[in-house]
């Protein structure tokens, strides 16, 4: 991700709806789905500037919390939050010992990297028996516009091939759902702005992403839609969406004879 979009993260991720919203939900799922340890050993892969890792910090159940992410830039900005439990390493390739982690949470990174079959691997490498990963991705490739190229994403995933690639990796789907609903109307309108902004601009334009400061009002009136979309998550699996969203268990190794 450009140095110019991790900064412009940094200064929105602890108030911007889609931020807010996303690490409320990932909370949920852990208090709902992690093993029923007196201790939770916690990685944030791709944890970007730190958001999630401060606020999964306030869980009770957590102990052991560790950050990693390919850009330097992303963990100067984690040091600023206080956190020192970090490692500059590649999701493909976890500098973490095996079994090691109860829950390993990847917010919209699995889209960045070139072999995400691979980056499943790792993380059910590093996941204890039992485990789950908490995992977003951002849905359908029709959705693709200016804010994936800002963000260098190489792509959006669709459903089935997203399940696919979690249960090819021997994991266990415990919930599998799309995610930001409720706003797909305002997407949708986004999306066909940008397309024919660009359209009629005459050429390239300096890619940007969609990040930007929203009326307090309009703000908090997204994050409550969110809310309550993560509350519906609880009985059903919402059939439209923006994102991907999915809590996948590591099963147990089966006993020997």
């Amino acid at each position: 991700m450009q140095p110019t979009e991790l900064r412009r993260m940094y200064q929105l991720e602890d108030s911007y709806w889609w931020f807010v919203g996303r690490r409320r939900l990932v909370r949920r799922l852990i208090e709902r789905f992690a093993p029923e340890r007196e201790s939770l050993r916690l990685l944030d892969a791709g944890c970007g500037t730190g958001g999630t890792l401060e606020a999964l910090t306030r869980l009770d159940s957590l102990g052991e919390v560790w950050g990693c992410d390919l850009a330097s830039e992303a963990l100067q900005l984690c040091r600023r939050r206080g956190f020192d439990r970090l490692k500059q390493s590649r999701i493909e390739t976890l500098d973490f010992p095996d079994e090691h982690f109860d829950v390993v949470v990847s917010c919209d990174v699995l889209e960045h990297v070139p072999d995400d079959e691979c980056a499943i691997g790792e993380i059910v490498r590093v996941l204890a028996p039992h485990g789950i990963a908490v995992l977003t991705v951002p849905a359908h490739r029709w959705l693709w516009s200016q804010h994936d190229e800002a963000l260098d994403h190489l792509r959006r995933y669709e459903t089935r091939p997203f399940r696919e690639l979690l249960e090819d990796a021997g994991l266990q789907i415990e919930l599998y759902s799309k995610a930001v609903a409720i706003s797909m109307p305002a997407i949708l309108l986004a999306v066909a702005y940008r397309r024919i902004r660009r359209l009629f601009s005459g050429g390239e334009k300096a890619r940007q992403t969609a990040l930007f400061e929203l009326p307090r009002p309009l703000n908090s009136a997204l994050i409550w839609m969110l809310e309550v979309e993560a509350w519906l998550m609880r009985y059903v699996s919402l059939p439209i969406g923006a994102s991907l969203v999915a809590v996948a268990r590591k099963p147990h190794k089966p006993e020997s004879a």
